[in-house]
């Protein structure tokens, strides 16, 4: 199934464009600045694979951005991880 996951994953994020990041940051009521928004976008086009995969792989970003920023992701990261994998 996990399988499955990873082709869509991998079509969405070849489309994935920065204002994505910054609509559904809004949408989770986060407002990100402008690098804050570069550093996530950079970060799930490097890491998708691996965050599809390895819980761990989400510690990565705690160092690049604010600790309030950082815990609000990891949150929403685990919420969908349950959800969709």
């Amino acid at each position: 199934m996990i399988t499955i996951y990873k082709d869509l994953v991998k079509k969405y994020i070849n489309n994935l464009k920065l204002s994505h990041i910054k609509e559904y940051a809004h949408k989770q009521d986060i407002f990100l600045t402008e690098e804050e928004s570069i550093i996530i976008y950079s970060f799930i086009k490097k890491y998708y694979l691996e965050l599809l995969e390895d819980d761990s792989t989400i510690y990565l970003l705690k160092d690049n951005i604010s600790p309030t920023l950082f815990t609000k992701i990891l949150s929403l990261y685990q919420e969908n991880k349950a959800k969709y994998l």
